[in-house]
């Protein structure tokens, strides 16, 4: 579902009906020079193509190379991984008093006040 242009109030219950039903959710508007876009993808499964770490020679006891893991780029690994995505009303109800606001405050875009 995609919505563009709404209030506030009907993105909240449209993202919460598409959270409980696993229906992906996408909301953003634009205003002038600045705009927001949010996704809730509810829980979103991937695969993540790492490359495999070579273990040291046990031959070298000390010394730099001892100390480093190696890239083998010619070998990766396949990792599985899962992201629970936040909903529409849960990101808005931040309580921005406190010391832990202070430091997400300054790592927060101004554009996400325009949401608000």
């Amino acid at each position: 579902v995609c919505l563009t242009g709404c209030s506030q109030d009907l993105m909240v219950q449209t993202d919460q009906l598409c959270h409980r039903r696993g229906i992906k959710f996408f909301t953003g508007d634009v205003f002038g020079y600045h705009g927001y876009c949010f996704a809730d993808l509810g829980q979103h499964d991937f695969v993540e193509e790492k490359p495999k770490v070579a273990k040291p020679s046990p031959s070298v006891e000390d010394g730099p190379d001892a100390k480093k893991a190696k890239l083998d780029s010619s070998e990766t690994t396949m990792v599985k991984k899962r992201v629970e995505f936040c909903r529409l009303g849960d990101a808005l109800a931040v309580d921005w008093r406190g010391p832990k606001a202070a430091a997400a405050l300054k790592r927060t875009a101004p554009d996400y006040f325009l949401l608000q």
